[in-house]
């Protein structure tokens, strides 16, 4: 049975009359038999007559009809991609598991959501945890199916559990994460940032680690926490720590060498860090715990690092260059240390243009103070000696100049030992020293392992610039722990992404010699939304069409959309 169109014509015009038939076997022949004539198209369009007969059978049939009148689209459609790709990590990583074992043990109620949630919002939108909960959720995003939009008082709950669980949690995803990855462990990567704080400055029994110190967010009138961060080739986590924020950088490596040894029972493994981790206490530590390492000398006060240089002088010196780096390396062995010094053109242009700014800025200074006190304006020499002591601290160079002071007397000279020494021998120059033998890892081997500290690098500035890890509001040490601890988290995820882009060889658009970042492919994928459209008395929920771009990244990150293919009406 179907709806036939007959065509008559009247003279010049054509009219079409609508019959519903049915075809009828007569033997081998197929005939029509009409059961209702409806009439003309045009009058029954004008007379709505056909709309009415539509309507009508409409209601009895199993598809959804509805008129284009009743259509309305939600203007604000949330966003679906990026957050599905986020808990396909997620889930991979069997955190939702590890978290709602950890929660029912604490009584903590759809933990896993809440870190779900948290991590998400981190990667997505960064912001606080009561806008995240009260305006994020819902509005911009669809969570997954299964996942249940935690309070917000559940969100600061589960920051503690969090703080809590986090040896367990790191041990967790070092299970899972050399299960799912060829895991390259012959460096571990460590290096320290800072995080300024919010709120009262005062110290605090709740937050015995706030402390003013050397802020490397150039944040003196915040205090801070110290985030020491422990990564494998590649910048993949494999655990952090919360340090006091006045603490020195070297007073932290015993901790990270018990992780290595202890926590994870790491076999061979060489450490690559930055100077301010050497002191003879830390080599010996790592000598004893059977640790190799690639450490970066200080510039300034080291005799090693002088020694070295002085070494590499000489005219027979055999420089290497370094593919990939734009440096040249060459080896020496004092008193048994393997040094390997390194030699950049673009970094002695820098530092030599550096220089010349200090020196040039700090003279300046120098010589308006000498003119205030030959006016008479200072006199007392304590006076003259803060003035002097104040304009050289903040110098960058105070070690190239010694001072004559008096009663109404200043006078600055160069010292041009330490003036030579920085300009013949460190511009352009510094020092790497190892314990790892020549036959093992060559001079070149040993600057690209320590180059890898660019990845740890780049971890923190994701941490800081995509992740929003600063400024931290909470007021207590547990929460703050808790807070970094989440933005660990999500960097992992950041990390595993950027790995798998690379690996299917996902390019910028924009920039065809590089691969897409995660932050990149995230943005990209947040145009995915589902948009809901009201249909009368149903309501119909549909996924975007995805561009190539955005079906390539989906199934890079192994994301399922299958549940996307079909429009689903209620």
């Amino acid at each position: 049975m179907y709806v036939k169109t007959t065509v008559k014509r009247r003279g010049d015009t054509e009219y079409s009359y609508l019959s519903i038939v049915e075809a009828v076997r007569d033997g081998a022949k197929v005939t029509q038999r009409t059961l209702l004539r409806l009439g003309e198209v045009s009058e029954l369009r004008s007379s709505g007559q056909l709309d009415r007969i539509i309507e009508a059978l409409s209601r009895h049939a199993e598809r959804t009809w509805c008129p284009s009148s009743a259509l309305a689209v939600d203007p604000d459609a949330p966003s679906v991609g990026a957050i599905e790709a986020i808990y396909t990590y997620f889930r991979r990583l069997g955190l939702p598991a590890h978290f709602d074992s950890n929660g029912d043990e604490r009584r903590s109620v759809s933990l896993s959501d809440a870190v779900f949630v948290m991590i998400a919002n981190r990667l997505i939108d960064p912001s606080s945890k009561r806008k995240a909960i009260l305006d994020w959720v819902g509005a911009d995003v669809v969570l997954p199916s299964g996942v249940v939009a935690p309070s917000l008082d559940q969100c600061y709950r589960a920051l503690d559990v969090v703080a809590e669980v986090k040896e367990a949690t790191e041990a967790h995803l070092y299970a899972q994460i050399c299960t799912l990855t060829d895991l390259d462990l012959r460096f571990g990567l460590y290096d320290l940032t800072s995080t300024y704080l919010e709120g009262d400055p005062r110290p605090s029994p709740r937050f015995p680690s706030k402390a003013f110190g050397y802020s490397r967010d150039h944040r003196r009138d915040r205090p801070q926490v110290m985030l020491g961060l422990l990564t494998t080739t590649g910048g993949i986590p494999i655990c952090h720590h919360v340090f006091p924020g006045n603490t020195r950088d070297s007073t932290t490596l015993p901790i990270i060498t018990s992780d290595i040894s202890t926590r994870y029972g790491i076999g061979s493994i060489c450490l690559v860090a930055d100077r301010g981790l050497i002191t003879a206490d830390n080599l010996q530590l790592l000598k004893d715990a059977r640790i190799d390492y690639v450490l970066a000398t200080r510039l300034h006060r080291d005799e090693l690092c002088e020694r070295a240089l002085e070494a590499t002088t000489a005219p027979d010196t055999a420089w290497t260059a370094v593919e990939g780096a734009n440096s040249f390396v060459a080896e020496v062995v004092l008193d048994g240390v393997r040094c390997v010094v390194v030699a950049s053109p673009e970094r002695y242009r820098r530092d030599a243009a550096r220089l010349s700014e200090l020196i040039a800025r700090t003279e300046d200074k120098l010589i308006a103070l000498e003119w205030r006190v030959r006016d008479g304006d200072l006199v007392d020499p304590g006076k003259i000696g803060r003035s002097a002591q104040r304009i050289l601290s903040a110098s960058g160079v105070p070690r190239l100049f010694d001072l004559e002071i008096a009663k109404g007397h200043f006078l600055y000279h160069y010292d041009e030992e330490a003036l030579d020494y920085e300009r013949e021998l460190l511009c352009g120059r510094y020092v790497l020293t190892t314990s790892m033998p020549e036959n093992e890892m060559s001079a070149p081997s040993v600057l690209t392992a320590y180059r890898g500290l660019l990845d740890v690098e780049n971890r923190f500035r994701e941490l800081k610039d995509f992740l929003g890890l600063r400024p931290v509001r909470h007021f207590t040490e547990q929460r703050v722990r808790g807070h970094i601890g989440i933005c660990v988290l999500a960097a992992t995820i950041e990390a595993l992404m950027t790995r798998d882009l690379a690996a299917a060889d996902v390019r910028d658009p924009d920039l065809k010699s590089q691969h897409l970042s995660a932050r990149r492919a995230l943005r990209e994928l947040e145009r995915v939304r589902l948009v809901e459209i009201d249909a009368g008395a149903h309501r119909v929920e549909v996924v975007t069409r995805r561009t190539p771009l955005q079906a390539r990244l989906l199934n890079t990150f192994g994301v399922d959309t299958s549940a996307w293919e079909k429009a689903r009406i209620s």
